[in-house]
């Protein structure tokens, strides 16, 4: 491997990991877009020395993608979806899931923000605020049964109201 390639190559990937961290594939795709003259061999084995070396880990970056977009009120299946674009492996992904009870959390967090931002309605079971608090929910990736037991919540405190 030429020996300036090598070092641009090792810095800039250290550069990426400075801001940020980044699974294996995401740093392969920047590497190789950033440097096209670098033979594919040469990007791998830059990463690999990375990966030797605990510098890139894509254990810690899964850890911290999910704790990231858990916070930021993202479910499940969505959170897994956008690994696996990453290229995580399913065994590390596996690893990582949470409790359903913190699904469950998250989701009523997001709901509640949700509601906040907007007139308080009656949530009516089958009514069109139900059905488009559920699609919400859906499309930030939590599970059917944690968006009912979420929304049963609600629907049990804008009762009483």
């Amino acid at each position: 491997m030429s020996e300036s390639i090598a070092l641009a190559l090792r810095r800039r990937a250290m550069d990426l990991l400075a801001r940020r961290e980044h699974s294996h594939l995401e740093l392969s795709r920047k590497l190789g877009q950033r440097f096209p003259e670098a033979a594919v061999e040469q990007v791998r084995e830059a990463l690999h020395r990375l990966a030797d070396e605990n510098l890139q880990s894509d254990q810690r970056f899964a850890e911290n993608y999910l704790r990231r977009r858990h916070h930021e009120g993202f479910g499940w299946l969505h959170i897994r979806v956008n690994l696996q674009a990453r290229g995580v492996s399913e065994e590390i992904i596996s690893g990582i899931a949470l409790p359903e009870e913190d699904w469950i959390m998250a989701a009523d967090k997001a709901l509640a923000r949700k509601l906040d931002r907007g007139p308080a309605e009656r949530l009516i079971p089958g009514s069109k605020a139900h059905q488009r608090l559920f699609r919400f929910l859906q499309n930030r990736g939590f599970a059917t049964e944690t968006i009912r037991r979420v929304l049963a919540k609600h629907l049990s405190t804008t009762m009483q109201s």
